[in-house]
C-alpha cells in the first residue's frame, strides 16, 4: 500500500509517452506542509512543582494524488509522514535526532486514503469504495481525518462504500464500513462495523440543514457451551441546520444516543448480556455576526453554547461514533491527545465515555476578532470559555460535587500570507476551577494555571 503511488508513477516514466497520458489521465497532484511549534507548562497535571513543561515542534507531511482510471472511474491516493519532531529520534534517525534515513523515511510514511470513485453507478449514485476520510472537522459526532489543532497532529480514516445521490436541493449519503477487524481468518470478536444516513437539503440560499443517524455495532463472538451472542449496538441520531441573514449567522445541531451496551460478559463467560440501553444526549449552538466596518477593518463577534450528558456510568454519558469537538486552544488541543492529556482527561470530564466529544460536559465560549483594514492579512482575536461538568455523578470523594473545571481566555493571530499559506501564533491559559481544585490532582506542588504559547505554518500545494 505505501509504495502503490511511487510504482504506479515508476512504471509511467517506463512505458511509451503515448501510453503515459492514458495510465495517469488527467493526473493532479496536492497536498500540504504543516509546521506545529508548542510551548506549554502544566498541561498534565496543572501542579507548579511536578514539572511537566512541553516544548516540541512538529512536521506533517501530506500528499495526494487523484487521476483518471476511466472516463467515469477515478482513483485517489493520499500519503501523510508526521513522526518527525524536530531534534527527536524518529525511526531511522541518526543519534542526536540530525537527520532521518531513507529505511527510516519508509518505514514512516502512511497511505491514509486509497479509493476509487465511480460516477452515477446504477444511473444515480456518486460511489466512493476503499479507504477514504469522512465528515467534518470539528464534528460532534462523526469526523476521520486529519486533526488539526491536536497535540500529535494524527491522522485517521475508515474503509467504507459511500454512496452519494445529489440533487437541486437535496441529497442523500448512505455509508457502510468497517472501523476494526480482526482480519482474515479470524473470529470476529471485537470487529467494529459501522453504517450511516445522512439526508441534507438546502431549500434556500441562506438555509440549510440535515438528518442523521449511523449505527456502530461492536461484534460479540460467543464462545464455550453457550455460545451466545449479542452484539454491542450504538445508534446516534441527530439534526442539525445553518440560518444566515445579512450579517448574521446561527447554527444548532442535537444528537441522541440509543441502543445496546453489551460489552460485558454475562452468566457463564460467554453470553453478552445488556449492561445498560444507550441514553446519552447533546445539543450545540453557534451564532455570530460580521460587520464591516470600511474605515477600522471587518469585526467578528461570536457565542457558543454545548452541553452532552452525563452519569455514573458511561451508557448515560453522551457518545458519538467518532467525534472531534474540542472547542479552545489548550482544551481542544491536549485534552484527547495520548502524549500529552490535558489535566488527567481534565480529571474524570466523560466518566470513561468518549472525551472527544461533548460528554457530562456544559461548554460555554465567546470571543470577537479584528481584521484591520490597513493590515488585511492579519487577524486578531479573543476567546473565552468555560467548562464544567453536566452533573455531579461520579465526581471523585473530595470535590464535594463541586462540577466547574475551570476558564480559558487565548489570543490568536494569523497572517494569511497567500490563499495557500498561513501564518497563525497565539497564548492562552486555563485557569481550574473548583471541582479540579477541589481534586487536589497534582501530587505534588499547587494547582496552577496551564498556559500555551504556539506558532504554526500551513502550506497547501
Amino acid at each position: 500500500m505505501k509504495k502503490l503511488l511511487g510504482s504506479t508513477l515508476a512504471l509511467a516514466l517506463i512505458v511509451p509517452a503515448t501510453a503515459n497520458a492514458e495510465l495517469l489521465k488527467n493526473f493532479k497532484m496536492g497536498g500540504s506542509l504543516e509546521v506545529d511549534a508548542v510551548s506549554a507548562t502544566n498541561v498534565k497535571d496543572l501542579a507548579t512543582v511536578k514539572y511537566d513543561d512541553i516544548s516540541t515542534i512538529q512536521t506533517r507531511l501530506m500528499v495526494k494524488a487523484d487521476w483518471d482510471l476511466l472516463d467515469d472511474v477515478h482513483a485517489h491516493v493520499s500519503l501523510d509522514k508526521n513522526d518527525r519532531t524536530w531534534g527527536g529520534t524518529a525511526a531511522g534517525n541518526t543519534a542526536g535526532g540530525t537527520s532521518q534515513n531513507l529505511n527510516g523515511i519508509e518505514s514512516t510514511v502512511w497511505v491514509d486514503e486509497s479509493y476509487v470513485k465511480i460516477d452515477k453507478l446504477f444511473g444515480a449514485l456518486d460511489t466512493t469504495v476503499g479507504r477514504q476520510f469522512y465528515g467534518e472537522s470539528g464534528d460532534l459526532v462523526i469526523y476521520f481525518g486529519p486533526k488539526y489543532n491536536l497535540y500529535g497532529m494524527p491522522i485517521t480514516a475508515l474503509d467504507a462504500a459511500r454512496f452519494d445521490w445529489n440533487g437541486e436541493k437535496a441529497g442523500v449519503t448512505i455509508l457502510g464500513g468497517k472501523v476494526k477487524s480482526a482480519g482474515l481468518g479470524a473470529t470476529d470478536t471485537a470487529d467494529v462495523n459501522l453504517y450511516g444516513l445522512d439526508v441534507h437539503a438546502k431549500p434556500m440560499d441562506n438555509v440549510s440543514g440535515s438528518a442523521y443517524i449511523y449505527n456502530r455495532n461492536t461484534i460479540n463472538s460467543g464462545t464455550g457451551a453457550l455460545n451466545v451472542v449479542a452484539n454491542d449496538h450504538l445508534y446516534v441520531a441527530g439534526l442539525k441546520g445553518k440560518v444566515t441573514a445579512g450579517i448574521a449567522w446561527l447554527k444548532a445541531e442535537v444528537a441522541k444516543d440509543f441502543g445496546q451496551n453489551r460489552t460485558v460478559p454475562g452468566t457463564g463467560g460467554s453470553v453478552y448480556g445488556t449492561v445498560a440501553n444507550y441514553t446519552g444526549w447533546a445539543g450545540k449552538l453557534d451564532l455570530g455576526a460580521k460587520v464591516d466596518l470600511s474605515s477600522l477593518g471587518a469585526v467578528t463577534g461570536w457565542g457558543e453554547a454545548g452541553i452532552g450528558s452525563g452519569g455514573a456510568t458511561g451508557n448515560r454519558n453522551f457518545q458519538a461514533i467518532a467525534g472531534d469537538y474540542r472547542p479552545g486552544q489548550i482544551w481542544g488541543r491536549f485534552l484527547t491527545s495520548a502524549a500529552a492529556t490535558f489535566a488527567g482527561g481534565a480529571a474524570g470530564q466523560g466518566n470513561g465515555a468518549d472525551n472527544t466529544t461533548l460528554s457530562d460536559l456544559v461548554v460555554l465560549g465567546a470571543g470577537a476578532k479584528i481584521t484591520p483594514a490597513a493590515l488585511s492579512k492579519l487577524t486578531a482575536g479573543l476567546s473565552w470559555w468555560n467548562y464544567r461538568l453536566q452533573t455531579s455523578n461520579g465526581v471523585p470523594t473530595g470535590r464535594s460535587g463541586n462540577r466547574a473545571l475551570g476558564n480559558e481566555y487565548d489570543l490568536d493571530l494569523s497572517w494569511a500570507h497567500s490563499e495557500n499559506v498561513l501564518v497563525s501564533a497565539g497564548v492562552g491559559e486555563f485557569q481550574p476551577g473548583g471541582n479540579l481544585i477541589r481534586a487536589g490532582i497534582a501530587s505534588n506542588g499547587t494547582i496552577s494555571s496551564a498556559r500555551l504559547g504556539y506558532a504554526d505554518l500551513s502550506v497547501k500545494f
